[in-house]
């Protein structure tokens, strides 16, 4: 849950604005972007497409921009992708004050191995895989990690369960559920289809174990 170091990238001003000009940019191996925010002006520039990969990658949410021989402090604040979820297709760039106090997303990962997950006919039920953290710029957690090593069957792990690291605060609905292991059990529907019954194409799973008040308020 530690802050990542800020990574610096080059980026170069487009002279040219228009969709025949990004597709230029693209098949050149760049991406086009715009930074914004502050009380100036917006930018149109573009970055090089595999060095901003690997800064998303890293899970870094702050980017030093070099512009022109200055350098900005931007968060990146929306990323669109190709319709096949493969490739960066545009980016927005909001500078920030590294002082200052911002809301941002950041992932849940879930560590550990529970041992009621290993039983057979038990599913992970993982509605929530983000949480919107508030703190400075410069402290943002590349993520927040919880351990479900002894989660048992049938209890929820919610928002409230989570610890983030000094200085970040979440701003989330702590009865919001971020996972589950739930038991699927056989319906009797299920049973009578396999038995030989008309209604086979209708008959669902069943989940079991489920609190359905907290899966309500992750929805």
């Amino acid at each position: 849950m530690s802050t990542t170091q800020t990574p610096t990238l080059e980026v170069t001003p487009r002279t040219k604005i228009g969709t025949r000009y990004a597709k230029r940019d693209r098949a050149a191996g760049l991406i086009p972007a715009v930074i914004y925010g502050h009380k100036k002006g917006a930018v149109h520039v573009t970055v090089d497409a595999k060095a901003f990969t690997e800064i998303l990658h890293d899970e870094s949410h702050l980017i030093d921009i070099q512009l022109d021989g200055k350098n900005e402090h931007t968060l990146v604040k929306a990323v669109q992708w190709d319709t096949f979820g493969t490739h960066v297709i545009h980016v927005d760039l909001e500078r920030v004050d590294l002082s200052e106090t911002i809301e941002v997303e950041v992932e849940i990962q879930l560590v550990g191995e529970p041992a009621a997950l290993k039983e057979a006919g038990t599913v992970l039920d993982n509605p929530t895989t983000m949480v919107k953290i508030s703190c400075r710029a410069d402290a943002i957690p590349s993520h927040l990690e919880h351990d479900i090593s002894e989660l048992p069957l049938g209890e929820p792990v919610t928002v409230g369960d989570l610890t983030p690291p000094a200085g970040v605060t979440i701003v989330m609905p702590e009865e919001q559920m971020i996972c589950q292991i739930a038991g699927v059990k056989v319906s009797a529907a299920v049973t009578e289809a396999l038995e030989g019954g008309d209604d086979a194409g209708d008959a669902e799973p069943e989940v079991i174990g489920k609190d359905k008040e907290a899966a309500g308020d992750s929805e």
